[in-house]
C-alpha cells in the first residue's frame, strides 16, 4: 500500500524515513525513529509494534538484521507485513511477506533501504535508490524527498495517491524534521511545498532550540524574538481628539 525509504547519512549520522501511499496519513504510521539508535519503516497492513519493538531491540544492542528477525518471528501476520530497518552504524535489513500485494519488494544499498508494495513495478524502488545515491552531497531530508519524487515519477502506488510524510532525527531526542501531508490529491509535491515553508520559517530558528545539555542556547536571541513578537501584536494607539 506504500513506498518508503529508510536511511542513515554517514556524514551527519542523521536517520530518516520518507513515505507515500494511497492511504490516509501514512506519515503517522510508517516511520519509527530514535536519534543515535535507528530508523524503521513498517508498512503493508501495518503492525506498529514492529517499529516500536524494533527500535527498542536496536537500542539494546542488536544489529538491524537481528532486530528484524526478532520482530518478524513474533508476528503471526508476518506474511502480509513489510519492514525496512537501518541502525546507527548504517547496517540495513528488509523483509517483505510472501502475501504482500504485488509488486512488492525492496532495494538496499549503503545505509538505506527502499521498499514498497502494491507498486507499479520494481522500477519504483530502483528509481528511489538511484535518486538517493545521486544526491549524496545533500542533507538527508533533501535526499529522502528526492527519492520519494523519483518513486512517484516511476509509477508509485498503483492504486493512486493520498498521503506522504518525512521524518528525520539528528542529535536530539525530538525530530529535526517531522512533516506530513495526510490527505491530498498530489501529496508528494505538496510535501515538497511544505518542506520549502519549513526551510524558510523553521530552519532559521533551530539554533535557538533547547538541547539536552543546554535548555537555553542563545537565550538573548530568544528574548529578543519574544519582544519583537509582542511588539508586532501591539494595537496601534488611537489619539484622542
Amino acid at each position: 500500500m506504500t513506498f518508503s525509504i529508510v536511511a542513515r547519512c554517514p556524514r551527519t549520522a542523521m536517520l530518516g524515513v520518507a513515505t507515500s501511499s494511497k492511504a490516509l496519513a501514512a506519515g503517522a504510521m510508517v516511520p519509527y525513529l530514535r536519534a543515535g539508535v535507528g530508523a524503521i519503516a513498517s508498512q503493508s497492513f501495518v503492525n506498529p509494534y514492529l517499529g516500536i519493538d524494533g527500535i527498542e531491540l536496536i537500542e539494546q544492542g542488536l544489529p538491524a538484521e537481528r532486530a528484524l528477525e526478532r520482530v518478524i518471528e513474533g508476528d503471526r501476520g508476518r506474511d502480509v507485513r513489510q519492514v525496512g530497518i537501518v541502525d546507527k552504524d548504517g547496517r540495513t535489513a528488509a523483509y517483505t511477506g510472501e502475501k504482500c500485494v504485488p509488486w512488492a519488494g525492496s532495494v538496499s544499498g549503503a545505509g538505506y533501504v527502499c521498499l514498497g508494495n502494491i507498486l507499479a513495478g520494481e522500477d519504483v524502488v530502483k528509481a528511489m535508490a538511484q535518486a538517493f545515491e545521486a544526491s549524496e552531497a545533500e542533507y538527508l531530508q533533501e535526499r529522502l524527498l528526492r527519492a520519494l519524487e523519483a518513486g512517484q515519477e516511476a509509477g508509485g502506488d498503483r492504486r493512486g495517491r493520498q498521503s506522504a510524510g518525512l521524518m528525520v532525527v539528528a542529535q536530539e531526542e525530538y525530530p529535526l524534521v517531522d512533516l506530513r501531508v495526510d490527505d491530498h490529491a498530489d501529496p508528494i509535491p505538496e510535501l515538497r511545498r511544505v518542506f520549502g515553508v519549513y526551510e524558510k520559517e523553521e530552519v532559521p530558528y533551530r539554533e535557538f532550540m533547547p538541547t539536552r545539555e543546554d535548555s537555553t542556547p542563545k537565550w538573548k536571541g530568544v528574548l529578543k524574538m519574544r519582544d519583537e513578537v509582542e511588539e508586532s501584536l501591539a494595537e496601534p494607539v488611537t489619539k484622542e481628539t
